[in-house]
């Protein structure tokens, strides 16, 4: 299957199941985590509607969210939000600084190596790879986001971990 006959199976799945349950469940999961709880930086997303939604975080003072300017991503502290060229909510355009961070990351799947099914722009995988050095990745996937066998192009960002509803799935003994 190519990537965006993936993307377009990915969306199918998650309209078939409970979004807002397991998205409570990704929550309560991540809470619990102690990478969490010491992470004085979290950069987390504003989630469109087949994402977990993750709203009931991002109150807390240590997260950033994304914007994109001028064909790359960067972080803000602000919470005065407007909708992005591309539809998405995202804060004003003040890049905050941070020097270690937990990176929460959107995905419509993943596979058995922990590589990211995005939406096609490369965003979180440009950033991911160009900060490699000064963040940690989980990606939040549903239950039915899961793809063994999509092949990763070598573009394509691999994360630390994956959190679902079911627990955590990890390429790194860190975690």
């Amino acid at each position: 299957m190519s990537k965006n006959e993936l993307r377009k199976e990915a969306k199918r799945r998650i309209l078939g199941i409970d979004r807002e349950a397991e998205s409570a469940m990704i929550v309560e999961s991540l809470r619990a985590l102690p990478e969490f709880h010491s992470a004085s930086t979290i950069l987390a997303f504003c989630p469109l509607a087949d994402e977990p939604d993750i709203t009931p975080l991002l109150s807390d003072e240590r997260v950033l969210l994304p914007f994109i300017h001028a064909g790359r991503m960067a972080f803000s502290s602000s919470r005065r939000f407007h909708r992005s060229p591309m539809g998405f909510l995202e804060p004003e355009m003040s890049e905050a600084d941070y020097e270690k961070a937990l990176m929460l990351v959107p995905l419509l799947g993943y596979n058995s190596k922990l590589c990211r099914l995005g939406r096609g722009g490369g965003y979180y995988d440009r950033y991911i790879r160009e900060n490699r050095d000064r963040i940690r990745t989980i990606g939040l996937a549903f239950s039915a986001s899961f793809f063994p066998d999509f092949s990763e192009e070598e573009h394509d960002a691999t994360l630390d971990a994956v959190l679902t509803p079911s627990g955590r799935m990890s390429a790194s003994s860190a975690y």
